[in-house]
């Protein structure tokens, strides 16, 4: 075959690859688009469906009950349901629903009888169990203050705004209901005889609340006509009847704000919000329910749908390989390097070696971006999001028969930071918790930290002991050295997690019949967006690091063990509270001081692999000898600085070396063998120099792929 047809061959082998690899770089980027768009609008589609789906679900239950109150006034109205058979009739229709907690018919004055002034029988469901009442007897329903009774008289069929209970000592959970008059019709003039109810406990709303599934610490909630929460999984804003309005006026949250309005207009709000204090972005859904003026509310955290952080760097590193390949390609062709011309062969060669370095750049520099932990790890951001991952737990409790977990507050302040050994961090700072009295009477107060190596580095003092909003903070200053299991293969673009595990005293106190479990002290954080370093001290110097991030989390832990108390039950997905550190490696100085050392003796290779010829091979083998002495000098000094079992990303760099010092060693041999192989004697071995630097940096590639992706 002559040299025009290898020319041609190689020309249309180029042009094709280049065409190749073009359109996978096209495709590669329009389906990274495309699947990132999927995956935001499937999970969008999904909330949005799951606020009309409860929406629907809300409607449907409370015009039943609805109904059972307007059935009932009108039977009165018609003289079909006589007053002596009312409480029949109440236990009768309060059976039909079991999520109603109070039915009745509030007489007006004088109403029932000429000589009774009030009269107001009801059934009350008290633990699954009906029971009569007469509410006049528990307070004067006609005074001002209790709207429901004077809206119902003066506007008529109403759903009432939530009250405080006062009928059922045994639930401290607001009640709301649905309210309409019923009126004596014997006469000429239509008289006004009172109010018939079918009330709600707003606990009974959590079931339906509980089937949505928002990821993690996404949630609903729902808000009265007036905005105050129905329900919310911070029970807190349910049980205090909290009005959104004034957390958006706290907050100086305009947009929200406005949103809500919207909604409470009758308007479906679907808008993207972004929270500074934790620096989460999220959708919210507002839908008003027609039947009675209510909101239901979805929040969906954006964070939690993100691929992690392993899955989008593998994704943009193929893409960026694709391009890669088609530029490589197309420089060929555009220099006609096909054609065998030395000088353009030459610039080929240091436009692939040169994209070949950029793509290892990028690659670190995908490494060293910051990580995307909200996908796959439990960050604690909000009481809410803490409230979402700990209801399985309360479901727990309820299968083993305990009590509701008990939470304690707890907050965390490191002051210093250095690692000790490769695998053990000494720490100092400041840990506080938060005991309430009525809540926290039965517990021990303190804590410990499981990791800590027990000598003379551990050390736990109370600092002080604060009374401060009906609670009492205790503060502990501690200096512990902990153990960590640290992952040095990306060495030296790695990270650090430093976590700080912490137990309660009486995490395994069997008296208490409960789970005592930490919950991060958020309100002591004016912001915990991880960006910000919570927790963490200003002036804190960390030599060879850098500060990234700090948060708190929980990481779900099952223990083989009893504990020693037998009649307990093993422990699974037990929450246990993390303070996490991340540090990054300050990559410079170790890069500058190995990369240096070894960049000199690859260039030190190459002048050897210009320079050798017949005459000097045998120096040539004298060099790489002394060149193996120095690279194995090198990664002994690495291997002491950074003890561990694996092998470091860094030291494949050593080891290709060696491999090139090994291939220069086998030319100047060839060089000194009597018949030389084709490759060698072309151009005075050109094919070896072309092909010398590119070789390196494409297997420094390969090497680097395999390891960050």
């Amino acid at each position: 075959m002559n040299e025009k047809n290898w020319q041609k061959i190689a020309f249309k082998t180029t042009r094709n690859f280049c065409l190749i690899t073009l359109s996978l770089a096209l495709f590669g980027a329009l389906f990274y688009s495309w699947s990132q768009k999927r995956r935001f609008d499937a999970a969008r589609l999904d909330a949005k469906r799951a606020t009309v789906r409860v929406s629907l679900q809300l409607e449907r239950e409370l015009r039943f009950a609805q109904d059972i109150a307007l059935a009932i006034a009108n039977d009165l109205s018609s003289g079909r349901l006589s007053d002596e058979e009312v409480f029949a009739r109440l236990e009768l229709d309060i059976e039909k629903d079991p999520n109603l907690s109070d039915i009745g018919v509030a007489y007006a004055p004088y109403a029932y009888a000429e000589d009774v002034r009030l009269y107001a029988p009801s059934v009350t469901r008290v633990n699954n169990e009906l029971q009569q009442s007469q509410l006049e007897a528990i307070y004067n329903y006609t005074r001002p203050k209790y709207l429901w009774y004077l809206n119902t008289k003066q506007r008529g069929p109403n759903w009432g705004e939530p009250y405080a209970e006062l009928k059922n000592p045994e639930s401290d959970d607001p009640i709301v209901g649905f309210y309409t008059p019923f009126y004596d019709s014997t006469g000429e003039n239509k008289e006004f005889r009172g109010v018939v109810y079918t009330e709600y406990s707003l606990g009974k709303f959590q079931e339906i609340m509980n089937s949505l599934k928002l990821g993690r610490t996404g949630y609903g909630f729902i808000l009265s006509e007036s905005g105050i929460f129905l329900y919310h999984p911070n029970e807190e804003y349910v049980k205090s009847l909290e009005n959104i309005f004034n957390i958006t006026y706290e907050q100086e949250s305009e947009d929200l704000r406005d949103n809500l309005i919207k909604a409470l207009n009758n308007e479906p709000v679907e808008t993207s919000l972004s929270d500074e204090v934790t620096g989460q972005s999220s959708w919210l859904f507002l839908r008003q329910i027609d039947l009675n003026g209510w909101t239901v509310g979805i929040v969906f955290i954006q964070d939690e749908i993100l691929p992690d952080t392993l899955t989008t760097r593998r994704q943009v590193i193929w893409l960026s390989l694709a391009v890669l390949w088609c530029l490589i390609s197309l420089s060929i062709l555009i220099l006609r390097a096909y054609l065998g011309n030395t000088k353009r062969l030459w610039i080929v060669s240091s436009i692939a070696t040169l994209l070949f370095a950029l793509e290892i750049g990028f690659i670190w520099y995908l490494a060293l971006r910051g990580r995307n932990y909200t996908s796959t790890r439990d960050l604690l951001l909000s009481q809410t999001g803490v409230q979402q991952l700990l209801a399985p737990q309360v479901e727990l409790s309820k299968r083993l028969n305990q009590e509701p977990p008990i939470y304690v507050p707890t907050g965390v302040f490191i002051q210093s930071l250095d690692f000790a050994t490769s695998n053990d961090v000494f720490i100092t700072g400041y840990i506080w918790q938060r005991y309430r009295p009525g809540i926290h009477d039965d517990l021990s107060q303190g804590f410990f930290l499981p990791d800590a190596l027990d000598g003379n580095d551990l050390e736990i003092k109370e600092v002080y002991r604060v009374e401060e909003n009906n609670s009492t903070v205790i503060g502990w200053y501690f200096e512990a050295t902990i153990r960590q299991d640290f992952d040095f293969s990306y060495y030296p673009f790695d990270a650090k997690d430093v976590q700080i595990r912490i137990w309660h005293q009486d995490f395994n106190r069997q008296d208490l019949n409960r789970q005592v479990i930490l919950v991060p002290d958020l309100i002591s954080y004016p912001v915990i967006n991880p960006k910000a370093r919570p927790g963490i001290a200003e002036d804190i110097v960390l030599t060879k690091w850098n500060l990234a991030d700090s948060f708190f989390e929980y990481e779900f832990k099952n223990y083989n063990t009893k504990f020693g108390v037998l009649n307990s039950v093993i422990k699974t997905r037990v929450p246990e509270l993390h303070f996490t550190i991340v540090l990054q490696r300050d990559f410079i100085a170790p890069f500058i001081s190995r990369v240096g050392p070894i960049m000199i003796v690859v260039s030190l290779l190459f002048a050897l692999l210009l320079v050798s010829n017949d005459d000097n091979a045998m120096e040539v083998l004298g060099a790489c000898g002394g060149f193996v002495f120095i690279v194995i000098l090198d990664q002994i000094t690495v291997r002491e600085e950074i003890v561990t079992k694996g092998i470091l990303y860094f030291e494949f760099f050593y080891f290709v070396l060696y491999f090139f010092i090994f291939l220069v060693a086998v030319l100047a041999i060839l060089l000194l063998s009597e018949k030389k192989l084709g490759f060698v004697k072309y151009k005075n071995n050109l094919i070896p120099k072309l092909l010398f630097f590119p070789s390196i940096m494409k297997l420094l590639l390969i090497i680097t792929i395999l390891v960050f992706s």
